[in-house]
């Protein structure tokens, strides 16, 4: 958009074309070389006219009040073109013209929507598919609550303030795009912050001057991710159940215990995504659904063995995947079963077997944090580190060997002190 314009009002007249002596009185708008006029509805003698002032001559009442209105109607044109200019409207002569006769609807700039779609067909193939997944999820739920605090009508981008923001997060928490799976604690943080991200994205393209929901503030809490005991991991191994679905599933979380693989990723490993070295090792070179980053995983012998149990079954190949396809609500359904059947008071989802893997299976059991970043295919070690929360049994565990190695420097120290004797 322009910002600086030539702009200019004239007042002047013309003359009548049945009364050459007579003539009407205009204010003409210029913009960038562009002219229009606007009747000021006044008739006066050619001869009182001074267009050096551009006012009429005398002191009757009569002038002095064609005057008034000469004076107003400059005056009023160029409140109209600051005001223009601050709402970043398009400035032309006729802009300027129809909104000094209220004959314009008010133009708001950018439409909320249009940033939305715009954001979509821009990131909809920069961003990761399990983020973007989130986006489309978020970008639902503006849609949502703009068509319904709004009356359907246009919401404009200028409109996005602290109260929007407000409004869009109690509607999230009250009103969820699925009846059934409500959105909470977190989940609602989520929805604000990535909000704020296409808002300061808008900013950088200029649709906005700032986001005005910059320092809006509805912040993540730090939970307590949920896992199994190594104790509660052998239990699920050594437990057989009639129901042989609920026997797949409680080998496919087991899997995912010494693997750290999500849900969909169990469910699209191929033989293309494993590698048989020389000496016996098999590594899965998978790249996550979610993230399309590369988890690096060295199988071990539980993971190997439920592997090829599966690999080989004919009944699994028509989709050309090791394991044969459970829905994630089913998966966790039977779950739930095989939490009560086992007694097992975490709760269990699938989700919960990767955590296990960062905390039990391997952070506890000595396995560095990179290694443990790399397996689980994270970008940043601060994400790992989220899955391996210190708890006091690690510290227990810790400060265990911490006093077997202050046992051996004593033993040593006076071992050399009875060599000096």
């Amino acid at each position: 958009m322009t910002t600086t314009h030539t702009f200019a009002v004239d007042i002047i007249i013309r003359r009548n074309k049945s009364d050459k002596e007579k003539a009407l009185i205009y204010a003409r708008i210029t913009v960038d070389g562009e002219a229009k006029e606007i009747s000021l509805k006044e008739s006066i003698a050619v001869a009182e006219w001074d267009s050096k002032t551009e006012t009429v001559i005398g002191k009757s009442l009569r002038v002095k009040s064609i005057n008034n209105a000469i004076s107003e109607t400059r005056d009023g044109i160029k409140q109209k073109y600051r005001w223009m200019r601050a709402e970043e409207i398009e400035i032309t002569a006729e802009s300027i013209k129809q909104y000094y006769l209220g004959e314009a609807i008010p133009q708001k700039g950018k439409q909320l929507f249009d940033l939305l779609d715009y954001f979509s067909k821009i990131f909809g193939d920069k961003l990761k598919h399990g983020g973007f997944k989130n986006y489309k999820t978020t970008i639902a739920y503006i849609k949502a609550f703009a068509n319904q605090q709004f009356n359907n009508q246009t919401v404009y981008l200028k409109q996005v303030d602290m109260q929007f923001a407000t409004d869009l997060e109690f509607y999230i928490r009250n009103q969820p795009l699925k009846e059934f799976d409500p959105c909470l604690g977190n989940g609602v943080a989520k929805h604000i912050q990535r909000f704020k991200r296409i808002m300061n994205w808008a900013a950088e393209i200029k649709w906005v001057k700032i986001n005005e929901i910059d320092h809006y503030k509805c912040p993540v809490k730090k939970t307590h991710r949920k896992k199994l005991t190594m104790q509660e991991v052998l239990q699920l191994e050594s437990k057989h159940f009639q129901d042989e679905n609920l026997n797949y599933v409680r080998d496919l979380f087991i899997f995912s215990c010494y693997t750290s693989f999500a849900y969909i990723d169990v469910m699209t490993l191929t033989e293309e995504d494993f590698e048989f070295t020389m000496d016996g090792k098999i590594w899965c070179l998978k790249y996550r659904v979610k993230s399309d980053e590369l988890q690096r995983v060295l199988m071990l012998k539980t993971a190997t063995r439920i592997l090829n149990k599966y690999r080989n079954k004919e009944t699994f190949q028509e989709r050309n995947t090791i394991f044969p396809f459970l829905s994630n609500q089913y998966v966790n359904r039977c779950l739930h079963i095989i939490q009560n059947a086992c007694e097992i008071t975490t709760p269990m989802t699938f989700h919960v077997a990767r955590h296990t893997f960062a905390k039990t299976v391997a952070l506890k059991n000595g396995v560095p944090m990179e290694t443990i970043q790399k397996i689980m295919g994270h970008t940043k070690i601060t994400t790992t580190q989220i899955y391996a929360d210190v708890d006091e049994e690690k510290i227990i565990d810790d400060f265990g060997k911490l006093e077997d190695r202050l046992d051996q420097k004593r033993e040593q120290f006076r071992a050399t002190q009875l060599r000096a004797i």
